[in-house]
């Protein structure tokens, strides 16, 4: 928590405020682990509670994504170095995510395993899902080769090896998101 940035999108929130974020944060997942009924929809099946936490910890995977990413850029030549203060944060709370987001799925999955995972519903939810992602990334790399083409002097400071990497990487997350977000709520849709 306390390797957390002192801005949240230019908001300055400082230590104490990302701690308190932090703890909001880690009560929720506890108590998703121990009541994952009153977190979720009631009606849910297993794969539409798996794309309701996927997207929870996709969308704070691309918040903190987004944090990291306006941090290099504002390094300057220090940007250019794979270990550096934004890079360090941005480790230590990717890693923090992963872990939960995996403690969660499993503990999601210990409590439904006479159920069954996947039907043909959720086969054609998720590919679906996949194909708006991947739909939507295709847009997002056709405008970025567009505002490269259109404003290149003003694109310039993004363009350091290290920050070009992680927007590729940000693309990704971007379609991880989109996906999940396209599943919850075609899941929504069906149950309407």
């Amino acid at each position: 928590m306390f390797l957390a940035p002192d801005s949240w999108l230019g908001i300055d929130v400082g230590h104490v405020g990302s701690a308190v974020l932090y703890a909001a944060l880690w009560l929720f997942l506890i108590h998703l682990s121990k009541n994952p009924e009153g977190a979720l929809p009631a009606d849910a099946s297993l794969a539409e509670r798996l794309a309701w936490v996927s997207a929870m910890f996709s969308t704070l995977l691309w918040f903190h994504w987004l944090n990291y990413i306006v941090a290099l850029r504002s390094l300057g030549a220090e940007a250019d170095q794979l270990w550096n203060p934004a890079s360090r944060a941005f480790g230590v709370n990717l890693g923090l995510i992963l872990f939960a987001w995996i403690v969660v799925t499993m503990v999601l999955r210990s409590g439904n395993r006479e159920t069954v995972e996947l039907d043909e519903r959720d086969l054609r939810i998720q590919n679906e899902a996949g194909r708006a992602g991947s739909a939507f990334m295709a847009v997002l790399i056709i405008g970025l080769i567009a505002a490269l083409v259109t404003q290149p002097e003003r694109l310039a400071p993004w363009l350091r090896p290290l920050v070009v990497a992680n927007v590729l990487v940000g693309l990704l997350v971007a379609r991880t998101l989109t996906e999940n977000v396209y599943s919850v709520i075609r899941y929504r849709i069906q149950q309407a």
